[in-house]
């Protein structure tokens, strides 16, 4: 049977006796669940999420970087786009968005960094003057309450 059960909780340990049943078959209990590149874990931290969603926008970005490096006249702005649309991983981040998520940040730093062609100790705060944009948090940020208005 394909059906698993995810107990959210905040103690780690459940009773040893704890069982779920469906028509008549035991249900297994797992400490995590992907839905939509979601991965919802069983204490309710997103730290899964974050590195799942950081680890294919680092793999994506590659693969753009691969196929801009044929358009070198391309402009900065239509990069950012790039980004903004392709690589950025704003999936459900009205659901987790609240987590800091450093990798992505992460990754959004160095990808503006890379198009600038400067060194990756420049000052993140002086990138984001330069190119007129917020860091990934504000954005998500952002997303969240035009979500909650809705």
């Amino acid at each position: 049977m394909k059906t698993k059960i995810i107990v959210f909780r905040k103690c780690a340990i459940l009773p040893w006796n704890l069982h779920f049943t469906f028509n008549g078959e035991r249900l297994e209990i797992v400490k995590s669940f992907s839905y939509l590149d979601v991965v919802f874990s069983s204490g309710g931290s997103f730290n899964i999420t974050e590195a799942t969603l950081a680890g294919k926008a680092q793999k994506a970005i590659f693969r753009l970087n691969k196929y801009v490096y044929n358009f070198p006249s391309i402009s900065i702005k239509h990069r950012l786009d790039l980004f903004d649309k392709l690589i950025l991983p704003n999936y459900s981040s009205e659901v987790w968005g609240f987590h800091k998520a450093n990798n992505i940040e992460r990754i959004h730093t160095q990808y503006c960094k890379r198009i600038l062609q400067i060194k990756r100790c420049t000052q993140n705060d002086f990138v984001y003057g330069v190119l007129g944009r917020f860091n990934v948090a504000f954005n998500r940020y952002f997303r969240i309450v035009k979500y909650w208005l809705k």
